[in-house]
């Protein structure tokens, strides 16, 4: 039945799709870039409710509760989630101490909080108006909200701790476990797709009425109606992002600059062996591998060598493509685009692991721990990145490939 058709448009190559609502498909993807449209095999509303209300509630402990302690010699030392970047403030590296703030203690809680009300209102049946912008929003935060990141930084550094000092969890650290693994489970059951439909339907539109799609929730609209703000999330309808090749170059170089004192500078000193020890990313990798966790150190490496410079190669390559205006293997380049976007964030862990370690090691001038020079530079090179990534608008690959003038939007 045409009621039941439905356009969407990719938000990865800007091809409109008519889709059907009753087809049944658990992966639903582009018919020109193969990137997934909507995901629907074992995800649901209520399930993702669920798990976001419950994060919500766990983060309220996991901030207030004991977080870390290590004793030594009748001495100890405690610490709570938001004391890493309280200490870096402290020893005088003020943004990076607001970065940790944030990624940590209060972009969550805004995150989940949004979330568990939009997903708890439609599971209501109710329909405030603001229930598109706060959705936006609560999506937007899912690359910044770094539960599950710090998570893994945590799991670093108590085992680079307890190879010196005595270190035990607390209840805030017990809590905040539960609190990563449930916003991984909380992204792995969240239909976005279903949730814009219920907010407000997707529509179709006549076949020869120009179109242009929303940057954020992917309805079609007219093209007539580009600047105007999008009906069912509230954003700026927009052909395509406005500068995006321009601002999505000079934070790539930015980051690239950055990546060399980041990696040649120490990042971070530590109490190895009771004697205070400045160390560099690639010394933190060895020193895991010393200790024969080898695992850990792969995934160290990875996150802190490999991830870096696979996003900038990869923003490297998208933006070449769009400036040779290259028709050749837009597929793949578009998939590099996707996996730059989302491995950006994991790049934190060795800030991190910084702000776990430091405030629970300050014992006197002799066993101390502390950030390094090349801390805030490393932690500019992922937020640069991502910035970058999240500037790139990768339709205009396509667009170059095409030859063809990008639609204008209106002034």
């Amino acid at each position: 039945m045409a009621d039941e058709m439905s356009d969407v448009g990719c938000p990865n190559c800007g091809a409109l799709q008519r889709l059907s609502p009753f087809s049944g498909a658990l992966l639903i993807s582009c018919g020109v870039c193969r990137s997934p449209l909507e995901r629907a095999g074992g995800r649901s509303l209520s399930g993702s409710l669920a798990c976001a209300a419950a994060t919500l509630l766990l983060l309220i402990p996991a901030n207030l509760l004991p977080f870390l302690t290590t004793s030594m010699f009748g001495v100890s030392r405690r610490s709570f989630l938001g004391s890493g970047a309280l200490t870096m403030w402290t020893d005088g590296w003020p943004w990076l101490a607001v970065a940790i703030g944030l990624f940590v203690v209060a972009l969550p809680v805004a995150r989940f909080a949004l979330l568990t009300a939009v997903l708890g209102a439609l599971r209501l049946g109710a329909k405030p108006p603001w229930l598109g912008r706060a959705f936006r929003w609560a999506n937007g935060l899912e690359q910044w909200a770094m539960a599950d990141v710090f998570l893994l930084g945590l799991w670093v550094a108590y085992a680079r701790l307890s190879a010196t000092i005595n270190v035990h969890l607390g209840v805030g650290a017990l809590c905040f476990i539960a609190v990563g693994l449930l916003s991984l489970l909380t992204r792995a059951s969240l239909d976005r797709a279903a949730v814009w439909r219920r907010i407000r339907p997707d529509t179709a539109l006549e076949a020869d009425v120009p179109a242009c799609s929303c940057l954020s929730c992917d309805l079609v609209a007219p093209a007539a109606a580009a600047g105007a703000a999008c009906p069912r999330c509230g954003a700026r309808l927009s052909a395509r992002e406005t500068n995006s090749i321009g601002r999505t170059l000079a934070l790539t170089v930015a980051g690239l600059l950055l990546y060399i004192p980041a990696n040649v500078l120490p990042i971070a000193t530590l109490p190895i062996g009771l004697h205070p020890t400045q160390y560099n990313i690639l010394q933190g990798v060895i020193d895991l591998f010393d200790a024969r966790l080898y695992g850990l150190a792969l995934l160290v490496f990875s996150a802190s060598f490999a991830i870096p410079v696979l996003k900038l190669a990869g923003l490297g390559y998208c933006l070449s493509s769009v400036f040779r205006r290259s028709p050749r293997r837009l597929v793949l380049k578009t998939r590099v685009y996707r996996i730059v976007e989302e491995i950006g964030r994991w790049s934190m862990v060795d800030p991190f692991v910084i702000a776990c370690f430091v405030p629970v090691t300050q014992y006197n001038n002799f066993i101390y721990g502390r950030a390094e020079s090349a801390a805030p530079a490393f932690a500019g090179v992922v937020i640069l990145t991502m910035v970058a990534a999240r500037s790139f608008d990768p339709r205009l690959m396509w667009d170059a490939a095409d030859r063809r003038p990008v639609p204008a939007n209106p002034a």
